[in-house]
């Protein structure tokens, strides 16, 4: 009988299991292939060591993000807010299923402490194309281009702080994670317009309200 392959996801998954039962990382790729039950050599057809899981890992929830994205058929006519709120819903769809591990990686972490495969994610995403990063069309057009370029980092940063507020969320069914999308992304998009300080006053109010202010109405 011929030997059943291992794929990439099956180690990526084994990985993620590890860190969850043992608490650490493995120390050396022998150690977790046995873990795993697979031989090295099934190990070293996929990744060349393993500091380089983790990464693939986070670029794997991008990846499925944009084609889930990219295959609706109403995304191309959606403006850049729609476009960037349904990325944001199908990711956090996409990395639910992770979530005990999402956790274990993030929780008790500020944005700005990213484990270091997350900032090597950020490269990938902020150069890719993202085409509904936003333009701002009063400037000379090299300005624009720089300026886009900035977009980006914004949406990557929305993204992070997405995923932080998710992690700590414990409302029922997310509900406040729904609500931090919605007045966040308007926020984001009204960046140089003038609905803008309404709303960051907006934004600002559902804020208070989450920390036990509850007269700011929301």
């Amino acid at each position: 009988m011929a030997k059943k392959s291992v794929s990439k996801s099956t180690i990526q998954k084994g990985y993620m299991d590890f860190l969850l039962e043992e608490g650490k990382k493995p120390e050396t790729v022998r150690i977790f292939t046995k873990h795993l039950k697979i031989s090295d050599d099934d190990f070293f057809k996929h990744f060349g060591s393993l500091k380089n899981i983790e990464k693939s890992i986070w670029e794997e929830y991008y990846t499925q993000t944009m084609k889930v994205v990219m295959n609706d058929p109403e995304f191309e006519e959606m403006d850049g807010r729609e476009k960037h709120l349904s990325f944001l819903y199908t990711f956090l769809e996409v990395v639910k299923s992770d979530r005990s591990y999402i956790l274990y990686k993030l929780e008790g972490k500020k944005p700005h402490e990213l484990p270091e495969e997350l900032k090597k994610t950020q490269k990938i995403i902020t150069q890719s194309d993202i085409d509904w990063a936003k333009t701002f069309e009063f400037l000379p057009d090299k300005a624009q281009d720089a300026t886009q370029s900035a977009y980006k980092k914004v949406l990557w940063s929305h993204t992070i702080a997405t995923l932080f507020f998710w992690v700590k969320d414990d409302s029922a069914n997310g509900a406040d994670t729904d609500v931090f999308i919605e007045k966040s992304t308007r926020t984001a998009f009204d960046i140089g317009e003038l609905p803008a300080l309404d709303s960051i006053i907006d934004l600002s109010k559902f804020f208070l309200q989450k920390m036990g202010f509850s007269k700011a109405t929301v």
